[in-house]
């Protein structure tokens, strides 16, 4: 299983001179397992892996199986981009969750508007098939499971297992314990519930090989007027990494806000949290073009 970092950028591209190490291109992550090609969201980042893919398979046909964790612009706005779409011998199979008002392919077909831009999904491949995920999925000997998160959009996270190894890749997830057991009013009722979602998230994530997370704010940033925004501070992203067992750690989805040097710092925050919790953990911030191995 071969993973590769083309988009780790959260909420919006953030090109330029500061975000040169991490990358700005927004999310987008391949994996390889043989010759099937998987592909986790569509953020700008999607448009150079399809250049790359046009590349390498010149006119040979593709399958490839891509997962949308949500239709937040961030997660879908590279799609009408990527080339792959585009020739007619390609076969691309979409899979997200369904909208709250509108169908995953609805949504996707809405921002090629002409309103939007030029180009028409009717001019994709016909090959091209969109459903909304359920709970599992078998392509060939690898399986592909969901979660729903807490996030403002319905939005899944994914763990995909192949041959004994195992990736999560969960993006855009709030900590119940904040949104709720902090909340003033809230009840017992209430902090033993989100107690149990929180668990069930862990559950989800357990003894992973890789858990591609995101890690958008430090919790000072976030106790500062953003909880309810649907994203994590890093101190609760590692607190689930250490109860859940995972091997390695992508820190991902870096805040638009955040330098080179500030996405450093909240690497080594985390590295040393793991440490006094005298956990094994390799953790590390994903960079745009950075490949892991899982064998």
């Amino acid at each position: 299983m071969i993973i590769r970092f083309w988009g780790t950028r959260g909420s919006i591209p953030t090109p330029g001179p500061r975000t040169i190490k991490y990358g700005g291109n927004t999310p987008c992550v391949e994996v390889r397992i043989g010759e099937n090609i998987f592909i986790f969201d569509a953020g700008t980042g999607i448009r150079e892996l399809g250049n790359a893919l046009l590349e390498e398979f010149k006119s040979k046909p593709l399958t490839i199986f891509m997962f949308i964790t949500h239709t937040h612009w961030d997660h879908i706005q590279g799609f009408p981009f990527f080339l792959p779409a585009y020739q007619s011998q390609n076969s691309i199979h979409i899979y997200g969750p369904p909208g709250r008002d509108k169908s995953l392919m609805k949504v996707l077909q809405d921002q090629m508007d002409w309103e939007y831009f030029p180009v028409a999904m009717g001019d994709l491949t016909p090959n091209l098939e969109i459903d909304e995920f359920r709970q599992e999925l078998a392509i060939g000997a690898t399986k592909v499971t969901a979660f729903y998160v807490n996030h403002p959009a319905m939005t899944l996270a994914f763990r995909l297992e192949h041959n004994g190894k195992s990736l999560v890749y969960l993006t855009d997830n709030e900590p119940y314990k904040y949104t709720l057991s902090t909340n003033p009013g809230g009840t017992p009722r209430e902090e033993e519930f989100s107690e149990q979602q929180d668990q069930r998230l862990v559950n989800f994530i357990s003894n992973a090989d890789l858990l591609i997370v995101e890690a958008q704010y430090t919790l000072e940033e976030y106790l500062n007027g953003k909880i309810g925004w649907g994203h994590s501070p890093i101190e609760s992203v590692v607190e689930f990494a250490a109860r859940g067992n995972v091997r390695q750690v992508a820190l991902f989805h870096h805040d638009p806000v955040h330098d080179d040097a500030m996405v450093d710092s909240m690497v080594l925050r985390a590295q040393q949290f793991l440490k006094q919790q005298k956990k094994e953990i390799v953790c590390f911030g994903a960079q745009e073009g950075m490949t892991v191995s899982l064998e």
